[in-house]
């Protein structure tokens, strides 16, 4: 809370700021990137703050860290009965990144969430913090980063866009079943991600999701396997495995479409309500439709190689030839 509007929270929220430093200086550490915790006030809006530069508030925020916070953050408040959220550009002043993609993860992420999100998308010179507080019951709750953000002030609300295609980025649009987009865990198709919490049996050892497996192959039959699999979130796992401080397995290159093959491949087959959303896609072009990644998914535009959702499509005609009993499949990893 160095900079920027985090310095605005910081000298409203004493308290708060008291708690969140002995959270990023305990060991082990309270406040992650990619968490977030709620600061609950009786007076005053309470608080979300959302992990997502590492370190110092000069760091370059994340994006996988933004998507994993604001699902957190979406969760807590389900759980708290919080209807209205207010909350600044996040991850786009000082964390340097892209408005336009990060506003497409706050539009997946809350796309179908039942209550009022509002995005101040645009500072007015001589608007007041003030200006940020939505009024509902329960009591609203403003959000800010672990580091700062850029200004808040009188703008537009951003809520609930669904991209106008054949499905659209989570579901089944007016073109009927010919083209199945996913990406956001919690739409329909969310059981395609590999972020989805579906827990995989492999090699005898049970893993947190395919993503955690897929990334901790990277450096299968070292310690940095298991601490991989170890993480708290798939993101975390994705994050470790992404990182070259670890020394990256030399044929990865050839080995890692097998790899995520095997994962997605057991992820259907031991989850039968999976395999069910999946074969019930018929014939339909399955695609990860993501700006974050042209390798696996779409790239946003259709100009990626989608590798991810040709390996779902693969998956899904070895599930068609494979027997059941009891609503299982024979032959899974046990």
């Amino acid at each position: 809370m160095g900079a920027g509007i985090a310095r605005t929270f910081r000298a409203r929220y004493p308290e708060m700021y008291e708690l969140y430093r002995r959270r990023c200086k305990v060991e082990p550490r309270q406040f992650n990137l990619g968490d977030c915790w709620l600061w609950k006030d009786d007076d005053r809006p309470w608080v979300f703050n959302l992990g997502t530069q590492e370190g110092t508030w000069r760091a370059r925020a994340s994006y996988e860290a933004i998507e994993a916070a604001l699902r957190e953050m979406r969760r807590q408040a389900d759980a708290e009965g919080v209807t209205s959220i207010a909350m600044p550009r996040i991850g786009v002043g000082y964390g340097g990144l892209s408005w336009k993609k990060v506003r497409a993860i706050v539009e997946a992420v809350f796309d179908d969430w039942s209550g009022t999100l509002v995005v101040y998308e645009e500072f007015v010179p001589g608007g007041s913090a003030d200006d940020a507080e939505v009024h509902a019951e329960p009591p609203p709750a403003r959000t800010e980063e672990s580091r700062p953000v850029s200004g808040a002030g009188r703008g537009r609300s951003s809520r609930k866009r669904t991209p106008a295609k054949s499905a659209d980025a989570d579901g089944q649009g007016d073109g009927g079943m010919d083209e199945i987009r996913f990406y956001s865990v919690s739409g329909d198709y969310g059981g395609f991600s590999n972020f989805s919490p579906h827990p995989v049996r492999l090699g005898g050892t049970t893993w947190p999701t395919s993503e955690h497996y897929f990334q901790a192959q990277k450096f299968a039959g070292t310690p940095d396997e298991e601490e991989v699999r170890l993480a708290k979130s798939p993101m975390i796992a994705a994050r470790m495995g992404r990182s070259r401080k670890r020394p990256l397995r030399k044929d990865w290159e050839s080995v890692k479409h097998s790899i995520m093959h095997e994962a997605v491949l057991a992820k259907f087959t031991q989850h039968a309500d999976l395999r069910e959303i999946l074969l019930g896609t018929g014939d339909a072009v399955i695609v990860e439709h993501t700006e974050h990644d042209s390798y696996w998914g779409d790239g946003g535009d259709g100009s990626g190689k989608n590798k991810l959702g040709q390996i779902l499509m693969r998956v899904r005609e070895e599930l068609r030839s494979v027997p059941t009993t009891g609503g299982k499949l024979v032959g899974g990893d046990e």
